[in-house]
């Protein structure tokens, strides 16, 4: 299978890392074309809350998403693969199921964590809504035993 344009998904954790790494030996093996995509989680509306709190809470989203995004780029940089940097109000599943759609991608890379069956009950993940859902392939890069205490998306 020759891929023509990879998606990594990112979010500033170990496993993100993890992903970004296999999806940069990955297009370097297929010369594909990398999109570094991170979700931007919108914080909850209360009707009647305080504006300032909620514009806080997006600005701090913004610069996560910005630092995820950047932290992989250099990874690749330091590979020599070029990316596109995609950032994207949403929910990280849907979000990363729809640029892959529309952009066409052969593959998604997402770190996974591994949770056990009621985490994964409760918390849910999107590694596997990926895998459930995808109309590419999806390969789960594997984190770190040291960092899988982390809760960031993935």
């Amino acid at each position: 299978m020759t891929l023509k344009r990879i998606l990594i998904a990112v979010d500033g954790s170990p496993g993100a890392s993890s992903a970004t790494r296999l999806g940069g030996e990955l297009a370097l093996g297929s010369d594909a074309e990398v999109l570094v995509v991170h979700a931007v989680p919108l914080p909850p509306i209360v009707v009647g809350g305080d504006q300032d709190i909620y514009d806080r809470s997006l600005e701090y989203l913004e610069l996560t998403a910005e630092a995820a995004v950047a932290a992989a780029v250099e990874i690749l940089e330091s590979m020599d693969v070029k990316s596109e940097s995609i950032i994207k109000p949403g929910s990280p599943a849907d979000v990363i199921l729809s640029i892959a759609e529309t952009r066409d991608v052969d593959a998604i890379v997402v770190g996974h964590r591994g949770y056990g069956a009621v985490r994964r009950f409760i918390m849910g993940s999107v590694s596997s809504k990926l895998a459930h859902h995808a109309r590419c392939a999806v390969v789960l890069a594997p984190v770190p035993e040291s960092s899988s205490h982390d809760l960031s998306v993935g």
